[in-house]
């Protein structure tokens, strides 16, 4: 499989076709969408809202270039004020480490609870939504077809009272995308999580000849593809990525066998 990939590079480069790096690596994520790709930012997030943005601020002070994977790896951080009325953070998370649900809510809590400091009024303390992209199927909503769900606090019996509009929590699955797309192929926020999960897809491509905002923002990727730092550490990333999720299959494959083994001893024993 590993020699195919190789082989499968090798080709594209002979051909002149660099592969693109895929924006759901971090490093990737945060070169693309930033306050100097402002336009390309505020269309993505405008598409998976669904409203017009006509003012953004975007949090910049996140250290970029990045040597070595973290304890954070797989988690995309894209934090921004819009139309000065709410505060929206974007987590892409790669790796099921069954812990969303405890992290969004700490997400949450750290952006609201900056806005209300001693001696401010709750009331200036604006909306915050929670957007999470997730790369695995998620067991809480695997029943459901539609690739977003949207999470608010309502009354238990009267499900039509919401207590507040200050939280708001979004999931994306990645693995919904593709037949989200297919069932209506007019809907911006799949076309952008497409291109989002792999440019490189022949959908993809065909969506820069409709979609002039994702153009945009692939003809930005064809440039930080260049960036030859860039794509070194994509691959370090990648390559971490890769091998946490093998190493959680193995230790999922034991844990099975431990059990059906026990189970076999258990069974021996009451004959």
């Amino acid at each position: 499989m590993k020699n195919e990939s190789k082989e499968k590079q090798e080709n594209i480069e002979r051909e002149g076709k660099r592969e693109l790096l895929k924006p759901k690596n971090d490093v990737v994520f945060q070169s693309l969408f930033n306050q100097k790709n402002e336009t390309i930012t505020k269309n993505m997030i405008s598409a998976l809202l669904g409203e017009e943005i006509t003012k953004i601020k975007i949090n910049e002070t996140k250290e970029l270039y990045r040597e070595y994977p973290e304890e954070k790896l797989g988690i995309l951080d894209l934090e921004a004020q819009i139309n000065e009325k709410e505060k929206i953070d974007i987590e892409i998370q790669l790796i099921d480490r069954k812990n969303l649900t405890e992290r969004l809510l700490k997400y949450f809590s750290k952006i609201y609870g900056m806005q209300v400091e001693k001696g401010k009024d709750y009331k200036e303390a604006k909306r915050v939504v929670i957007i999470a992209i997730i790369d695995y199927k998620y067991e809480l909503t695997k029943e459901l077809k539609q690739m977003e769900t949207i999470w608010n606090l309502r009354e238990k019996l009267n499900p039509k009272l919401i207590l507040t509009d200050k939280i708001e929590i979004r999931i994306i699955e990645l693995k919904k995308v593709q037949e989200e797309y297919k069932r209506d192929k007019t809907n911006k926020k799949a076309q952008w999580m497409l291109f989002i999960n792999n440019p490189n897809d022949k959908e993809v491509q065909e969506l820069v000849e409709k979609n002039e905002e994702i153009k945009e923002a692939m003809e930005e990727l064809e440039e930080v593809s260049k960036i030859k730092q860039l794509r070194r550490i994509a691959e370090l990333k990648d390559k971490a990525i890769r091998d946490e999720k093998n190493g959680l299959r193995h230790a999922k494959e034991d844990g099975i066998n431990i059990g059906l083994e026990r189970g076999r001893k258990e069974g021996i024993k009451e004959r």
